[in-house]
């Protein structure tokens, strides 16, 4: 089997960096607020920064920084991506390098 691309393994990357964040919005503006458990900060590792809009409610500053941390979330969502990408793809020619070796 193949490895897919990596310019679609980035663009899932970045469309799963902002759909983790918006899930987690939706959730806690419905009322189920879970921000501050480990596995808020496993899935959305940028929601630290959400920490600086503790008592701004919803104005510019605070969306600027939701929309900043969604964007670091993006690349950070990227970076593992391509570095997982690599190695597989390392890997993958490893293996077919022992399999074509000769003993």
């Amino acid at each position: 089997m193949a490895l897919p691309r990596l310019t679609f393994v980035l663009l899932a990357a970045a469309i799963l960096g902002v759909a983790v964040p918006a899930v987690f919005l939706a959730a806690s503006w419905s009322g189920h607020y879970f921000f501050g458990s480990t596995f808020d900060l496993c899935l959305w590792p940028t929601s630290i920064m959400l920490m600086a809009t503790e008592n701004h409610g919803r104005d510019l500053f605070a969306n600027s920084v939701l929309v900043v941390s969604v964007l670091a979330n993006v690349v950070y969502y990227s970076l593992i991506a391509s570095l997982l990408w690599c190695v597989l793809r390392i890997g993958r020619a490893a293996l077919a390098r022992v399999r074509t070796r000769k003993v």
